[in-house]
């Protein structure tokens, strides 16, 4: 692996540039390196895609090896995670008031709804 140096003050700029940029862009505040694309800024699908579209053209990158379905949940993905939420709304819902009546003496363990476990959600720092 090849080591450069970089002088620190491009760096902050780079830095700058594309944080202002993904903010911009996602309108949403990435808060430190860890921030994740889907996840915290909830940028998934056609919204995904776009974001992705206009940062290869803004910083002039070639996406060809990049594989998009790897990092962010699609469109059809999406509406199948709703189809299912709705379905399994009634269960959680009953399941809640379970631990509620109980006053949490019942607990079961929780939903994730929103994100895919099995995507490699992009961070601000890769």
């Amino acid at each position: 692996m090849e080591v450069k140096e970089i002088e620190f003050e491009k760096l902050r700029h780079a830095y700058i540039t594309v944080k202002n940029f993904v903010e911009t862009e996602a309108w949403g505040e990435i808060k430190s390196l860890k921030t994740k694309t889907e996840f915290d800024l909830g940028i998934a699908g056609d919204d995904a895609y776009e974001l992705l579209e206009k940062f290869v053209v803004k910083f002039e990158l070639d996406p060809k090896n990049f594989e998009f379905l790897d990092h962010f949940t699609g469109e059809a993905e999406l509406a199948e995670g709703c189809m299912w939420t709705l379905l399994a709304l009634p269960v959680f819902l009953s399941l809640k008031t379970i631990e509620l009546i109980t006053h949490d003496k019942v607990q079961f363990s929780k939903f994730n709804f929103i994100h895919s476990p099995n995507k490699l959600d992009l961070t601000f720092r890769i």
